[in-house]
């Protein structure tokens, strides 16, 4: 796994935060599936991690998502609860280090008791179902320490073609697959172009589903490949079993094992926001194979308007419902706009 110390550190020029001396920093945070503790430094940096913020949240997930009101009371009690007490430390009339580490030492002594006498066990056999909020927090964890770092890398595209980058959000990915579609854990999902893939790892976590991923860039497949590693670290550490992964690298039109994935998917996602018609055109051609009721999620319709053309494919093997998203839903605009939901006839 790679640690938040790893990527958020005095060594790569944060400052110590909460007025902890430089030889005072670090501290370690444990989590409920595993043995294993992660490294911090209390320390900020622009566009690095805010350890303090994601003790904070950390804690506060597993205080409520992990625990039994009872059992989570010294740890929520808003008066003397531990996570009462890192707010207080942390916040700005107060900013003690030596406080807040003293809460995070307790909050790691008294989760390793309740790992020890099977209480964490025993409510990790019960959690199917994922919060929203903890699902893009793990995401969160896991890009925060691998694409971040090397953000610039999805930069160098070509514009105009095919490899335009742009992700669609964690709570858009929600809305789709759980509210919409209500996908389960025993269907398969694939993504045609999977960038990094975020979506990729979100169907795995959130829903639980044989999650497959295409994508020919190779800085985004490189990157891809490394969120998958530490997205199977993070899953360890929560305690959470993800559906199976899948990452293809190279063009989805010649790949045979995804043309066979297709061949079972029940959800498809195409971002072509930014595909050439031919492109588009292609894929198409590739929905001939998928099943009955398969859902095909894009960007952009693949039924022409002009809609009496006869030898319209799309038009004769797609009913497309057209809707829209809020804003706040994708990376490259802030601002609502539309998407696609076709199903296969």
């Amino acid at each position: 796994m790679i640690h938040a110390a790893d990527v958020a550190s005095l060594e790569l020029r944060c400052e110590p935060t909460l007025g902890v001396a430089a030889d005072d920093v670090a501290l370690e945070l444990r989590y409920p599936g595993s043995r294993q503790q992660e490294r911090y430094e209390l320390v900020w940096g622009k566009d690095k991690i805010d350890a303090v913020k994601d003790i904070m949240k950390a804690v506060n997930f597993v205080a409520y998502t992990y625990l039994s009101d009872l059992d989570a009371r010294p740890f929520t009690d808003p008066s003397t609860g531990l996570y009462r007490q890192l707010e207080r430390a942390s916040s700005k009339n107060v900013w003690d280090g030596k406080a807040f580490k003293a809460a995070v030492g307790e909050y790691n002594k008294r989760l390793l008791a309740l790992q020890e006498d099977g209480t964490i066990a025993k409510t990790l056999d019960g959690l199917h179902d994922l919060p929203n909020d903890l699902v893009a927090f793990i995401l969160g964890q896991v890009y925060d320490r691998t694409v971040a770092p090397k953000v610039e890398l999805l930069a160098k595209y070509e514009n105009g073609s095919d490899n335009v980058y742009g992700e669609l959000l964690a709570p858009f990915v929600s809305d789709i697959l759980v509210e919409k579609i209500k996908m389960t854990s025993g269907q398969v999902f694939v993504d045609l172009g999977s960038g990094v893939g975020n979506v990729v790892l979100q169907a795995a976590l959130e829903i639980g589903c044989e999650s497959w991923g295409c994508e020919m860039m190779q800085n985004a497949c490189d990157l891809a490949e490394a969120q998958h590693r530490e997205f199977s670290a993070r899953c360890q550490l929560w305690g959470i079993a993800p559906g199976k992964v899948h990452l293809e690298r190279g063009d989805f039109r010649t790949n045979d094992r995804i043309h066979e994935a297709l061949k079972r998917a029940d959800v498809v996602l195409v971002n072509n926001q930014a595909f050439t018609s031919q492109l588009n055109d292609n894929l198409v051609s590739m929905f001939l194979d998928l099943k009955t009721g398969c859902k095909v999620v894009s960007l952009k319709s693949f039924v022409h308007d002009h809609k009496s053309a006869s030898n319209d494919v799309a038009t004769s093997i797609l009913q497309v419902e057209n809707l829209t998203y809020p804003s706040g839903y994708v990376s490259w605009t802030g601002a609502a706009g539309r998407f696609c939901i076709s199903t296969r006839k």
